[in-house]
């Protein structure tokens, strides 16, 4: 009889380990889902810069990841405004115009990257700024 009570416990335990592979698989699987957002641009140095770029920007991202980073994300992002600097998220600090290409400045974004998601797509793709130095104005005495 005891060999019989042993298999029986075998089978519980092997039945056990499956059925957490399986929940931990099933919450790893990658899923896409499409986010949408704004986008501003902002000078990172507003006493000495200016930015002009369309603002806010409606943005459209294809997001990829593991079902609960992509439901994280989704949560964390939707709706949401998402404020980029000059001189740090990946947009430049020059003077000049510049192409953004999006996708890859949100990539970085501190507040997309610590999400465990990957951005597929981005519409618009890119996003022209012009950063341009401040003028000097002397104030009264």
């Amino acid at each position: 009889m005891s060999l019989w009570r042993q298999r029986v416990i075998d089978l519980a335990g092997v039945t056990a380990i499956s059925v957490a592979v399986w929940l931990y698989a099933a919450a790893q699987t990658l899923q896409t889902r499409v986010i949408a957002f704004e986008v501003e641009f902002d000078s990172g140095d507003p006493l000495r810069l200016t930015l002009s770029a369309p603002g806010p920007l409606h943005v459209s991202a294809e997001i990829t990841g593991s079902r609960q980073a992509v439901i994280r994300a989704s949560e964390s992002l939707s709706g949401r405004t998402i404020r980029l600097l000059s001189g740090a998220d990946g947009i430049p600090a020059q003077s000049g115009e510049h192409d953004v290409l999006l996708k890859d400045v949100l990539s970085i974004s501190p507040l997309v990257a610590p999400l465990g998601v990957d951005i597929a797509t981005v519409t618009p793709a890119v996003v022209r700024i012009t950063i341009a130095p401040k003028d000097a104005t002397t104030l009264p005495r």
